[in-house]
């Protein structure tokens, strides 16, 4: 009798124990399955945020002499061709006067509300056909506000002059803070000679840095550069870039960005800079944002005004239908 309670009390402890490891087994066979799911969710989202940080375009058919398309946030090259080429720049250039005069700004040396005096050189440019001018007369005052805007807006080379000479007293002086600046920020293919872009012998004998032969050069790497470093810097600029109309001297001028237009519209651009000069071409350094996604272009050497846009338009379609295609990425 004593036997068969002790056999059966054996049996009793082993089923107790097969319950007991099958009743803790599936526990963390649940628990494991749900950490498996969530580890390829997160492998699979951090895969999609790596391809958006070092993804790149290739076969993009873009006819200019030198592109350039970088991530805004991470300064990333998605696409290049001839990035490194130092080129005339036209208007481009004035993306540095704008930033030596936030910087100005941001160190109390003016304000938005000071008031500027028109020289002669600002006066003389700002009447020269063809110079994307905004008339400034020498019988009144233009505050700092005014004349960026208009530089900004509408690429007014005399509110140009007027702001360097505003900054540093002269334009010789500025120039030498602009080329101080690039080898500050890295800029390695760019060079100064005025503040506006324009070619030396634009400028008549008020030309005062280089030869008459001279003008601004950059390549397109150090204008991305130059750009991102502005937005990122001073966002109050897009603020500025993004208005679509300049008004002034009682008289409204269009922005030269024809794709805040209806020309060549595209939704998400807020800025930056045109340029145009017979031996630069037309270039466009462009930026737009959709969602979390800010990409910075810039397009040297076009063959019409048009054309800077349309190729831009190429980069920026090409890149957000990429984006688009990556799943995971917005959630």
């Amino acid at each position: 009798m004593k036997k068969r309670s002790f056999y059966l009390l054996i049996l009793l402890i082993s089923l107790a124990g097969i319950l007991l490891f099958n009743s803790n087994k599936s526990q963390p066979l649940a628990s494991q399955s749900i950490d498996i799911y969530q580890r390829t969710i997160e492998d699979r989202i951090l895969s999609n945020q790596l391809t958006k940080r070092f993804w790149k375009l290739t076969d993009i058919d873009i006819n200019a002499n030198s592109v350039i398309l970088i991530d805004g946030s991470t300064g990333h090259v998605i696409y290049e061709d001839n990035s490194d080429v130092a080129l005339p720049t036209a208007s481009m250039a004035k993306l540095m006067t704008e930033l030596l005069v936030l910087e100005a700004i941001e160190a109390q040396e003016l304000s938005w509300n000071t008031e500027v005096t028109i020289s002669d050189y600002a006066y003389y440019i700002s009447h020269r056909p063809g110079f994307a001018s905004v008339d400034l007369e020498q019988d009144r005052t233009y505050t700092v506000e005014e004349l960026f805007q208009a530089m900004a807006i509408h690429s007014a080379n005399g509110a140009s002059i007027a702001l360097a000479e505003a900054v540093s007293g002269s334009e010789k002086a500025f120039v030498q803070r602009m080329n101080q600046r690039a080898y500050e920020l890295g800029l390695n293919n760019s060079r100064f000679v005025n503040s506006t872009g324009l070619n030396n012998d634009h400028l008549g004998h008020f030309s005062s840095v280089g030869t008459i032969e001279d003008t601004n050069i950059m390549s397109a790497r150090d204008l991305a550069t130059l750009a991102r470093y502005l937005i990122n810097n001073y966002p109050v600029l897009l603020e500025i870039t993004s208005q679509p109309q300049l008004l002034i001297n009682d008289q409204e001028y269009q922005n030269t960005n024809l794709m805040l237009s209806n020309v060549i519209p595209y939704q998400g651009v807020d800025g930056l800079k045109t340029g145009y000069t017979d031996l630069a071409g037309f270039g466009f350094t462009g930026t737009v944002q959709r969602n979390d996604v800010r990409l910075i272009s810039v397009v040297m050497g076009t063959e019409s005004m048009i054309d800077r846009f349309i190729e831009t338009e190429k980069l920026y379609d090409h890149a957000f239908s990429y984006i688009e295609n990556l799943p995971f990425l917005n959630h």
